[in-house]
């Protein structure tokens, strides 16, 4: 019995990671779907600064909800223990990977999983 209650936890572990990845890049959070104004992107910490910055370029043509959904997802992020965000980057790394057909099959997944709680 030792060995399966090992592999549960890691196999929950994974579909854990992949969760919290797709709920960051899904944007569900807590906040107001549209916020009152937007956020400058020197506002944002450096910390944060660094995990949007592939959003940079783009940030001011943003709407001012998808920037406080982007700056919760990445303050989320940064509260993760080391561990758990190279976790996460490794999944995002095989999101990334996935066929368009693959990724749209994950979040209706996803999607199944949330409406059940």
């Amino acid at each position: 019995m030792k060995a399966s209650t090992r592999t549960i936890p890691e196999r929950l572990r994974g579909t854990l990671a992949a969760t919290l990845l797709l709920a960051i890049m899904l944007g569900a959070t807590t906040l107001p779907a549209q916020a009152e104004s937007g956020i400058p992107w020197n506002d944002l910490s450096q910390e944060e600064q660094a995990v949007l910055g592939k959003h940079r370029s783009e940030w001011s043509r943003l709407t001012p909800g998808k920037q406080q959904k982007l700056r919760q997802g990445a303050r989320q992020y940064l509260q993760l223990s080391p561990e758990k965000r190279q976790a996460v980057e490794r999944k995002h790394n095989q999101y990334e990977q996935m066929s368009p057909r693959e990724r749209e099959k994950l979040r209706n997944s996803y999607r199944r999983q949330k409406s059940r709680h």
